[in-house]
């Protein structure tokens, strides 16, 4: 079953948005709490784009990883100032809506 169109348009609204916001340079090389801001963008990002490009599905092992990368972001995301932190609240609010999504089927 998948999710309905009304689901899938504010997160691939909000999902456009993220991509046309380049990752803050600043950020590149950083890590916080012991993970490794671009990797952790890279990941959280690779299962929103997945569950998008599937028509709102996400295997098991992606939907576990997205569980962990929104865990993640979170905590990365209060612990960041200015653009920084912008970008990591809009990818973990991505996150939650599609672990929402998913929730919902």
């Amino acid at each position: 079953m998948h999710t309905t169109s009304t689901t899938m348009l504010p997160i691939q609204a909000l999902w456009e948005k993220h991509l046309a916001t380049s990752f803050p340079p600043e950020l590149a090389g950083e890590e916080v709490e012991h993970m490794d801001l671009a990797l952790l963008d890279a990941a959280t990002a690779g299962c929103i784009s997945e569950f998008l490009q599937n028509g709102g599905q996400l295997d098991l092992r992606r939907t576990a990883m997205l569980g962990l990368c929104h865990r993640y972001v979170a905590v990365v995301a209060r612990q960041l100032e200015g653009e920084g932190q912008d970008y990591f609240l809009r990818l973990e609010v991505l996150a939650y809506e599609v672990l929402q999504a998913i929730r919902d089927l």
